[in-house]
């Protein structure tokens, strides 16, 4: 099996466990990570919970300003953290809430999102807490629940902050980076997913709104048209989504867009905010 992996033919996955190459290059991403979490569980000898940013692939939830490859485990009972080539092993003392998917034991989706703003900081957390309560993978009292049950473990201080500020409402990763930047920059908490009207009806769901100061905010450029945009071309999308913004417009809003990028260093996407009216300059996040 070594030469064979030599030769190309078989993945080594870690020592022992093998997959032919071209099964490995035929699968989507999803499936060679549940290939490399039931490798990292068979490698450990006492009974474990996938968590952190693992569990929070395999719910489907965005790990966003975290590196790492590494299989997440926890473990009950251990003494502590035990990091791998493969996989790192986070201990706990007491019961973990559980659920199981694709066969799979890994932390409930609540513990998920706790787990990661202890050990991954505020983005991290709020990220994929704003999407769980999105797709009802948990309720703000599950969180409430997970954050207790955690006590006075490390982190807890920013998982309490995360808890506080996640919001079903939000819709995207990029709509949460953006809101994170935000409060870092001390720009004032926008409504979400505001319906706008005129006299012909329904105009648009926008991203972020401040009522008071007229301004629309949207992010990556993303429209709302209530319809299916997979059936309509690129050219449809893009006449539609100037109509709408020329309705906006004409009801005497600002509309201001921004890209990942723009988010991500912070200070652009102020930048347009400031210009419209929102918030004031300060100096943007270097990471």
């Amino acid at each position: 099996m070594r030469r064979a992996a030599g030769r190309g033919d078989l993945r080594r996955v870690r020592r022992g466990v093998y997959v032919g190459a071209d099964h490995w290059q035929g699968i989507e991403p999803r499936q060679r990570n549940l290939i490399e979490i039931r490798a990292a569980i068979d490698a450990t000898r006492s009974p474990s919970l996938v968590s952190h940013r693992s569990a929070a692939a395999l719910w489907g939830l965005p790990v966003v300003g975290a590196g790492g490859t590494e299989v997440h485990l926890t473990v009950t009972g251990d003494s502590g953290p035990d990091n791998r080539r493969t996989y790192v092993r986070h201990a706990v003392a007491g019961p973990v809430p559980a659920s199981e998917i694709d066969g799979i034991p890994v932390t409930s989706a609540a513990r998920t999102v706790v787990d990661l703003a202890r050990t991954d900081g505020f983005l991290t957390g709020a990220a994929a807490g704003d999407a769980a309560l999105h797709r009802g993978a948990v309720t703000p009292d599950e969180l409430q629940a997970a954050l207790a049950a955690v006590g006075r473990g490390r982190g807890i201080r920013m998982a309490r902050d995360v808890v506080a500020f996640v919001d079903g409402r939000s819709e995207s990763a990029g709509e949460s980076l953006s809101r994170v930047r935000m409060r870092e920059l001390g720009v004032p908490a926008p409504d979400l997913q505001h319906v706008v009207r005129d006299d012909q009806g329904f105009v648009g769901r926008v991203d972020f709104w401040w009522e008071a100061l007229g301004v629309v905010g949207e992010f990556d450029g993303r429209s709302k048209y209530g319809i299916d945009e997979a059936d309509r071309s690129a050219s449809d999308q893009l006449w539609e989504e100037k109509l709408r913004e020329d309705r906006l417009r004409a009801l005497g809003l600002t509309v201001v867009r921004w890209t990942w990028s723009d988010a991500w260093l912070g200070g652009p996407m102020l930048a347009r905010l400031h210009t419209a009216g929102v918030g004031r300059m300060r100096r943007a996040p270097t990471s």
